[in-house]
């Protein structure tokens, strides 16, 4: 059987390259053809493609139609830390046919991926879930000792999202909102949300890639 061939997508180059790097260990089931920022096409035919929502306030469903909509890729999974019910219910919606947790050990990421591309419906989450992912995959901030949940709160900070804000787009309470920054505030040596902004906005590691992705719907 050919391998599975990939697309990785996400705003952030250090994600999109660390997924790329975690789907480069299983050579003879998987290739990533195509590692991309939001907004760019997809050059190659694809038969996934994998969009991780890191640094998406939710889902940002209209970067998914976008997915969706093109020619060269034959099926969209989401890759997520926030497989809720709702969550699902949205990407479904907008034509997602995954859904696979990053909670997940690579082994099962990429079964996962087989089977999207083989035509099933997928979700594909941990029994029971767990709190963080598990597989090594890099984000922004990681080597400032940032939990993949801790830099997702502070860039939607930096974005000037309010806790409430930030609590509805990452499915999380207001009070664990409150905790993540206090936590985050300690790693980073902040005292505010003004701080904690312009550390992020200062961090090359928070640079986004240059193309505007499409607006969320």
């Amino acid at each position: 059987m050919a391998p599975v061939r990939v697309a990785a997508v996400n705003d952030y180059e250090i994600v999109v390259a660390g997924l790329a790097h975690l789907l480069e260990e299983f050579p003879d089931r998987v290739e990533v053809v195509e590692t991309l920022v939001i907004g760019e096409p997809v050059e190659n035919p694809v038969d996934v493609a994998l969009y991780d929502t890191y640094g998406r306030a939710g889902l940002a469903a209209s970067a998914l139609r976008t997915l969706v909509a093109m020619d060269n890729v034959a099926a969209v999974a989401v890759f997520s830390l926030d497989l809720t019910p709702d969550f699902i219910a949205e990407g479904r919606l907008a034509g997602a046919q995954g859904f696979i947790s990053k909670a997940l050990s690579a082994e099962q990421i990429v079964d996962a991926l087989e089977r999207v591309a083989a035509g099933e419906q997928v979700i594909a989450m941990p029994t029971p879930p767990e709190p963080e992912p598990v597989v090594d995959i890099a984000w922004p901030g990681q080597s400032q000792g940032l939990t993949e949940r801790e830099s997702e709160v502070i860039v939607l900070v930096a974005e000037g999202l309010s806790n409430r804000e930030i609590g509805a787009a990452l499915y999380l309470g207001y009070e664990t909102v409150k905790s993540y920054l206090r936590d985050v505030y300690a790693k980073i040596g902040v005292r505010n949300r003004v701080e904690a902004a312009n550390w992020v906005r200062s961090s090359p590691e928070f640079n986004r890639a240059s193309r505007d992705a499409p607006e969320d719907a």
